[in-house]
C-alpha cells in the first residue's frame, strides 16, 4: 500500500541484496527511498551498488517518482564508500581549510566529483554538508567533519562544496540543524545538551543554515537539546522546527530527522514509536530509520494509528508526504 505514513518513511535494507522480506517491504509499503551503509556497498567493486539501487527503484509503482536513494559520504571518516571513490579527506583539512578562491574551486570540484561518482551508481541524495562549527573541541562525534571553526569559514566552504554536489544533479542535505558543534557527547549513543546562549545560537550556530537554506531542498534535524530555545530534542521541537527553521529563516523544503535509532532517543518500542509521532508533529518530514525491517513496520504502524486518531497529525503527515513526493517528483 502507499499512503502518507510511508511517503515519509526513508528506510535501510541489511546487506549488499534484497532479501525476500526486504522486496516484499518494498513493493507492498512503497516507502519514500533508503539510507544506504558500508554494510550495502561491495568494498571490492563500489559500483557494483547500483544493481542493489536499480533493484530497488524497479519495485517501485509505475506511477510512483524516482526513490530516494541516499548516502553519507562526506569524506574522511564518514564516507560509506571506499577508494577509489573521490575523498579529499575530512572537511575541515580540504584546501588547508583556507577560504581563498583557488581553496574555494577545489571545494566545489570535489563536490562536483562526488556528485558525479554517487550520480553514476544511482545515489540521488547526499547527506552533507555539515554546517556545525566546531567549537567544542572535545567534540570527536563531529570534530573534524566540520568545513571549519567559526560560521563564515563553514558558510562559503560549504556552499562551495553545495554547489559541485548539486551541479551533478544529486541534492545535499544542511546538517545537523540548528547546529551541533559544540556538544560534548555523541547523539548515536546519548543526548546532547548544548548549552549556548540565544545570542550565540542566533549569531553563530544558526548562520552557515541562515546562508544557504535558499540553496538546498533538504535539511537534517538534530537529536540534540538546545535549552535557550527549547527543553525537548530539536527534531521533537516544533519550535525549533516551525518557528525557527521555517518561519525565522524560510526553509520551505523538507525537514529530514536524523536517525530515529540512535540514543539520543528513548529505543523501548512504544516510547520510540511516540518519538516517530511526536517529530513529524513538530515538523518533520521525512523520518530516517535506519536499521531493522521490524522497526520499520513498527514506524508505519504508528504513523498510521495516529493518524486515525488524531485529524490534526493526520493533516500534519499529509503536509509532510506531499514535501516529500515533490521533492522525489522535481529533482530526483
Amino acid at each position: 500500500m502507499s499512503d502518507a505514513a510511508s511517503a515519509v518513511l526513508i528506510a535501510a535494507v541489511e546487506g549488499l541484496e534484497l532479501t525476500p522480506d526486504e522486496e516484499r517491504f518494498f513493493r507492498v509499503e512503497s516507502p519514500a527511498g533508503v539510507t544506504l551503509f558500508r554494510r550495502n556497498i561491495p568494498q571490492d567493486n563500489y559500483p557494483q551498488v547500483g544493481h542493489l539501487n536499480q533493484s530497488l527503484q524497479n519495485l517501485r509503482r509505475t506511477d510512483a517518482p524516482p526513490m530516494v536513494i541516499a548516502i553519507d559520504q562526506e569524506g574522511g571518516r564518514v564516507s560509506r564508500i571506499p577508494a577509489p571513490f573521490p575523498n579529499l579527506g575530512p572537511a575541515m583539512t580540504i584546501a588547508g581549510g583556507r577560504t581563498d578562491s583557488s581553496a574555494l574551486k577545489i571545494l566545489q570540484q570535489y563536490g562536483q566529483d562526488v556528485g558525479r561518482e554517487l550520480r553514476q551508481i544511482g545515489i540521488n541524495v547526499d547527506f552533507a554538508p555539515v554546517l556545525d562549527i566546531l567549537t567544542e573541541p572535545t567534540n570527536t562525534a563531529i570534530g573534524d567533519r566540520c568545513f571549519g571553526v567559526t560560521a563564515d569559514q563553514v558558510t562559503v566552504r560549504a556552499e562551495a562544496f553545495l554547489a559541485g554536489l548539486q551541479s551533478e544533479k544529486v541534492l545535499g542535505c544542511l546538517k545537523h540543524f540548528p547546529g551541533q558543534g559544540n556538544a560534548c557527547v555523541d547523539t548515536h549513543h546519548t543526548t546532547a545538551m548544548i548549552d549556548a546562549s540565544l545570542q550565540t545560537l542566533i549569531t553563530r550556530e544558526l548562520a552557515p543554515f541562515r546562508a544557504l537554506v535558499q540553496k538546498c531542498p533538504l535539511v537534517m534535524i538534530s537529536h540534540s537539546i538546545f535549552p535557550a530555545l527549547c527543553d525537548t530534542e530539536a527534531s521533537r521541537s516544533r519550535i525549533i522546527i516551525m518557528d525557527w527553521l521555517r518561519l525565522r529563516l524560510g526553509f520551505d523544503g523538507v525537514v529530514v530527522s536524523d536517525d530515529m535509532n540512535m540514543g539520543a532517543l528513548p529505543q523501548e518500542m512504544i516510547a520510540w514509536q511516540a518519538a516517530l509521532i511526536d517529530a513529524v508533529a513538530a515538523g518533520c518530514d521525512a523520518l530516517l530509520v535506519c536499521r531493522g525491517l521490524d522497526r520499520c513496520y513498527a514506524a508505519l504502524d504508528a504513523l498510521r494509528g495516529e493518524a486515525k486518531r488524531s485529524p490534526a497529525f493526520s493533516a500534519r503527515l499529509d503536509d509532510a508526504a506531499k514535501r516529500v513526493t515533490k521533492i522525489r517528483r522535481q529533482h530526483l
